[in-house]
């Protein structure tokens, strides 16, 4: 298996999602993941960029040429959208509320006002 491959199960394995899920979020087919994840394929580059982004970590680190999954403040962003995207309409809306509220203290911006 190449480390693309082994890496891939490992994030999926350690973040709980499927094979399916991972390629709904970056619109490939299930066969075309399921290639990647036996080491039979490596995606194009545009399509590893969203399997990167969808999983929170880096391409380089994918491919193996960097072993740090992702800079601290890259993490910490990347949990926030990758969580944010699973929630539906209404819990959406209920976490920009709160983000909002919790932004607008800490900041105190009166330039952003609705």
């Amino acid at each position: 298996m190449s480390t693309f491959s082994v890496r891939l199960s490992e994030i999926m394995n350690q973040r709980h999602i499927s094979q399916k899920d991972l390629a709904q979020r970056v619109q490939v087919t299930e066969s075309a993941m399921s290639y990647y994840l036996k080491g039979d394929r490596t995606p194009r580059s545009d399509v590893l960029g969203r399997i990167a982004s969808a999983l929170g970590v880096t391409t380089d680190y994918l491919l193996g040429t960097d072993n740090n999954q992702a800079n601290n403040d890259d993490d910490k962003l990347q949990y926030l959208q990758r969580n944010l995207s699973k929630l539906d309409a209404d819990r959406l809306e209920k976490a920009e509320k709160i983000l909002k509220t919790v932004f607008d203290d800490i900041f105190d911006d009166d330039d952003d006002e609705e």
